[in-house]
């Protein structure tokens, strides 16, 4: 039994295709681990010169007002068909924390598909997100003079400044956000005004974020034009926020959108902090 710590392996990431994703695409969906301009690594595990199970890690600093907090990803866990129920996947969970703990790390962070699993190797639900189901029955859209439009391949960097508006978020650079901005099955909306960009909106990924806006940035007249544009395209939007939606928030609550609470994530200490930061499950999660 070997483990081993690569950058973007190809039969570690054929493996984690074939089980996530058996009719589609997983690298795309994901530039910041699988892309080869990004800093996702991946972790696997070989038996017989054969990888039977492999995961991705990212390291990243979460920006909050209490300060940075270094936290590693861990994503796409999967172990080969024929040779699940030995362990291995709880022997290469152990590894990668241990790598991210080495990199200086203080928490592993992860979605889970099966809570038990990871419950039982330390993992604890945390953060917070607040949910909304916005369809054309709700109540009128405020009218405004923004314009609305699909973004341009040039804007990145004023994207970028947008998402940097966020107190609380995912530490990322410009050109981590381009690679973003170009994900499939993603639709990307620019609210302007005077010819500048003064919001935006994400809506939809790949598979995983299919139908959610997931991610904006900017004026909340403009988030909230970019929602009633896609509301001409789409019976509904589900809008999924990390934490406190603030006055997006209000603006949905005010036209009738159902709201739902819910649990973003799990984690687990590497170090002597016991606690992730107040708010700490933040905006650019969903985008690792």
């Amino acid at each position: 039994m070997k483990l081993t710590l690569e950058s973007h392996a190809g039969e570690s990431a054929e493996l984690m295709r074939s089980v996530l994703r058996p009719n589609g695409e997983l690298r795309t969906e994901y530039p910041l681990v699988f892309d080869e301009r990004g800093e996702g690594r991946l972790l696997s595990l070989l038996e017989g010169g054969r990888v039977v199970s492999t995961c991705a890690i990212i390291e990243r600093s979460l920006i909050c007002p209490e300060g940075e907090t270094r936290v590693g990803f861990i994503g796409s866990v999967v172990t080969h068909p024929e040779a699940r129920g030995r362990g291995y996947a709880s022997k290469l969970l152990e590894y990668a924390e241990n790598t991210l703990r080495d990199a200086g790390c203080e928490h592993a962070l992860l979605w889970a598909n099966d809570p038990v699993f990871y419950g039982r190797r330390g993992y604890a639900l945390d953060g917070h997100e607040v949910d909304f189901l916005v369809d054309r029955t709700v109540g009128s859209f405020p009218v405004t003079d923004v314009n609305v439009r699909p973004l341009r391949a040039e804007e990145s960097e004023a994207i970028h400044g947008l998402y940097s508006e966020h107190e609380s978020r995912v530490s990322r650079s410009t050109a981590e956000t381009a690679l973003l901005l170009g994900c499939p099955k993603m639709t990307v909306l620019v609210a302007e005004q005077r010819g500048e960009a003064i919001s935006y909106l994400c809506f939809g990924r790949g598979a995983d974020l299919e139908g959610v806006a997931h991610e904006w940035a900017g004026g909340v007249d403009g988030v909230m034009a970019c929602l009633a544009k896609l509301l001409t395209e789409n019976e509904s939007v589900f809008v999924m926020a990390p934490g406190d939606p603030g006055l997006l928030g209000d603006r949905l609550d005010a036209i009738g959108a159902i709201k739902a609470h819910g649990r973003l994530g799990m984690s687990k200490p590497l170090g002597a902090r016991a606690a992730l930061p107040e708010g700490a499950f933040i905006w650019g999660l969903d985008s690792i």
